[in-house]
């Protein structure tokens, strides 16, 4: 792996946080609700399947990832306008977007430093 500049560093803690967050929320969302266990499985795994390519700083893991929280982003949406006022809810849709926001950020700046350390006469664009 290799080494993280400062900003691409503070978003991967946080990138971290915000997933934990979510997992959390999705939890506690399920579970107010009475769901079984299977289905908090089902809610869950498609956020946890990316996470070991996450951990390797696999960057088209993150980038899947994205793909799979705009699906979750669309059901929080359903889930707040399902329960108006619902705390839990409103919740999941502001941390699907700052989730959302650190990925795009980090694979952006972080895209930007591997591409420099595998071809240092590169020159940084725009």
């Amino acid at each position: 792996m290799r080494a993280r500049g400062r900003l691409t560093g503070r978003l991967w803690y946080a990138l971290w946080i915000a997933w934990s967050g979510l997992v959390l929320q999705q939890i506690l969302f399920e579970l107010r609700f009475g769901a079984p266990v299977q289905l908090l499985v089902i809610q869950v795994l498609p956020l946890v399947v990316f996470m070991p390519g996450v951990a390797r700083d696999n960057l088209r893991s993150i980038i899947w990832l994205t793909f799979v929280l705009l699906a979750y982003f669309v059901w929080a949406v359903l889930a707040a306008f399902a329960h108006p006022g619902d705390f839990l809810a409103l919740a999941g849709i502001v941390i699907l977007g700052v989730l959302f926001a650190v990925c795009a950020v980090y694979i952006r700046y972080r895209g930007r430093e591997i591409k420099l350390t595998t071809n240092p006469e590169a020159v940084e664009e725009g």
